[in-house]
């Protein structure tokens, strides 16, 4: 977000214009109507259109000779230098956020024309038309270009925690004060990131579910009544403001998960009627009837520095969601934002007639609300300075107002109504009248439901989609021996949803493991017979090399034999008739040197016919295992169908016991903080 840091010219008019502004007897005729043939629109100027209604009916009150309230309507230039409290027209081309606009068109007070009723459309579409339109001075003039209004936003999770939103977990249950009523509402506040809602009671806070409208915890504030409930920016703590009127008000940062409270600032004179942390909960920001606005380091308690500009009671405070600026408005309609880390004033913002009753931010940063007594609810642009939307919201006085992650905007009245609007500040949503003024309301995270308190002390929480449907819910709930008979019947109840489902997760578990077991039984075989044909593989290649080799040796050998026989026959033919004991022994010999290579090719070729049938039979089996194990395979796949649907339903299974055995452990854990309450 980038904003000037120089203060800036205030969008708003403080006087009254005391003039009746009627329209012109005629109205803008466009060329096709006159019968003429053009491409453009013909300009609204103010010498052409505007300046003749200013001077029938304005001018008397407004002009150079009267300034009424400083403003001078009888020239251009004077018109845009604006009045005594700053411009009334901008030439961005955006009307709503028009001073003079908002008064004619009653959106904002004084209304004009004064004690009149307002005017007739007809006759306000001029004025609207020329603001649109750039508010050119005359025909030669060029609008400039529009700027994109600040009320477009686009929603943002800056801010959200990683993980589950931070709900509580072992929160305290005793009651500090019962009554049979509960006080006036002081504050409600809602987490912007879990169903979590906290309502300010005497000496406490109590926090429910806004899911179950079921209360979680209390949180004692023994110095007196809250007087302002904000979550931090992460929903991790609360920041409660308070005190005791006249005594003491203190600012109270507890945490979300534990209830205890961690940081505690100030030592006021008087309560405290609001405060907030900045995004990093470094510093904590308090206001009330002491009408300074002061700065603590939340880490230690100190007192960083006081600003002093109010001159009544500080009503709202809060810091921006990006922490660079704080706001803050008193009793008597003075509203200020300044630099948070240095207390400088950057914008002095006038407008409101009545109180500043709330302040909220967008989750932008750029826009800010502010709900006042005097009926309206203001829309700021932070970078401009001017109030780009003026929203009547409730005859009495606003009293609440607050943002949505959408831009949506919740409010409170003393007409006791709460509305929602949207974006552009138009009303989408009301919920019926309630029994006395509403004081407080705030909207869940989700934008689901709105919450929130009257004059009498009733709180209830009011559905979005329908606001007829309704809950109430304690400020001031029964004490804890009251609630506990409820949260044994509700542990009974929650006994006997959970002991089906155990068995249920049980008896699925069972099947998985019997069906993840066959599998591993049948991987096992599997892989029994992929091992027996690798072996039986690696035999038929050995006898394969071995024959290989053998089919080598035999040429040679054969090629010997050969030689070995033709020495046998040359022996045998060398004997003759009578041959000698020396001849004979020679014959043997070659004899005998044949036969034992005739015997060794014999042998070889026997090895290669016994090692091609070994082979044969190896290869046979290598071919029924195979067979065997794609049949398997086939087996597997069916068999991991049903692990997988065996699967599914043990996880459903104990999903199921699960979130009801979390539920059970959680009322036990209620159930033993309430016992603990009471002892």
């Amino acid at each position: 977000m980038s904003r000037s840091i120089s203060r800036l010219r205030i969008p708003s008019l403080s006087v009254s214009l005391h003039c009746t502004l009627v329209l012109l007897s005629g109205t803008l005729v466009s060329a096709a109507e006159d019968g003429k043939s053009t491409d453009s629109v013909k300009k609204v100027t103010y010498e052409d259109d505007v300046k003749p209604i200013f001077r029938q009916h304005c001018l008397n009150c407004h002009s150079q000779s009267d300034k009424r309230g400083g403003l001078a309507m009888d020239s251009y230039g004077a018109l845009m230098e604006g009045g005594g409290s700053g411009e009334i027209v901008y030439d961005d081309g955006d009307a709503e956020s028009s001073r003079l606009w908002q008064l004619v068109n009653h959106d904002d007070t004084p209304v004009m024309p004064p004690s009149q009723p307002k005017l007739p459309d007809a006759q306000l579409s001029v004025i609207r038309a020329w603001i649109e339109g750039g508010i050119l001075e005359n025909s030669g003039s060029k609008a400039k270009a529009k700027k994109k209004n600040a009320l477009a936003f686009v929603a943002s999770t800056s801010g959200r925690p990683e993980g589950p939103p931070p709900m509580p977990e072992t929160l305290p249950q005793r009651v500090p004060v019962v009554t049979k009523r509960a006080a006036a509402t002081t504050a409600i506040g809602t987490s912007p990131w879990a169903p979590l809602v906290a309502i300010a009671g005497q000496k406490q806070i109590s926090l429910y579910n806004t899911d179950t409208a079921e209360l979680l915890g209390v949180l004692p504030f023994e110095e007196g009544i809250p007087q302002s409930l904000r979550f931090s920016r992460d929903g991790q703590f609360l920041i409660v403001g308070g005190g005791e009127h006249s005594v003491k008000g203190i600012a109270a940062v507890y945490s979300i998960k534990t209830g205890e409270r961690v940081a505690q600032v100030g030592d006021e004179l008087d309560t405290v009627f609001d405060a907030d942390a900045n995004d990093k909960m470094s510093r904590i920001a308090l206001g009330g009837p002491q009408r300074m606005l002061r700065i603590f380091d939340a880490t230690d308690g100190t007192q960083l520095f006081d600003i002093k500009k109010h001159t009544d009671w500080i009503y709202s405070v809060a810091y921006s969601p990006d922490g660079v600026l704080i706001a803050s408005g008193d009793r008597s309609g003075g509203l200020c934002v300044w630099e948070a880390d240095t207390g400088r004033l950057y914008l002095d913002l006038t407008g409101h007639k009545g109180a500043i009753r709330s302040i909220a931010w967008r989750d932008d940063s750029n826009v800010m609300a502010s709900a006042s007594e005097d009926g309206t609810v203001k829309l700021w642009d932070m970078n401009s300075g001017k109030a780009i939307k003026s929203i009547n919201a409730g005859s009495g006085g606003v009293t609440a107002v607050q943002f949505d992650h959408k831009g949506q905007l919740v409010t409170a009245a003393k007409d006791r109504k709460v509305r929602l609007w949207d974006a552009s500040g138009k009303q989408i949503k009301e919920t019926p009248a309630a029994a006395e003024a509403v004081l407080e309301a705030a909207i869940t995270h989700d934008s689901s439901k709105m919450v929130y308190g009257d004059w009498t002390g009733v709180v209830r929480m009011a559905s979005v989609e329908d606001p007829k449907q309704i809950q109430e819910i304690a400020a001031n709930p029964p004490p804890a021996k009251e609630r506990i008979g409820a949260v044994e019947q509700t542990l009974a109840s929650i006994k006997v949803k959970l002991t089906p489902l155990q068995q249920k997760r049980d008896a699925t578990q069972t099947a998985l493991k019997q069906a993840t077991d066959a599998v591993a039984a049948l991987d096992t075989k599997i892989e029994g017979f992929k091992k027996a044909n690798a072996t039986d593989q690696q035999a038929i290649d050995k006898r394969k090399s071995e024959r290989e080799a053998v089919g080598k040796e035999l040429p040679g050998l054969v090629a010997s034999s050969r030689d070995a026989h033709d020495a046998v026959i040359a022996t045998r033919l060398g004997l003759g008739d009578q041959p000698d004991d020396a001849a004979i022994a020679k014959a043997a010999e070659v004899e005998t040197t044949l036969a034992n290579q005739l015997l060794k090719i014999a042998e070889k070729r026997q090895a290669v016919i016994q090692a091609k049938k070994i082979e044969a039979e190896l290869a046979k089996s290598i071919h029924e295992r195979q067979t065997q194990i794609d049949a398997m395979a086939k087996q597997r796949d069916d068999l991991t169908q049903k692990v997988a649907a065996a699967k599914l339903a043990a996880d459903q299974a104990q999903q199921s016991y699960a979130a009801v055995a979390g539920e059970l452990s959680e009322v036990e854990k209620k159930r033993q903080l309430l016992a603990e309450a009471i002892q």
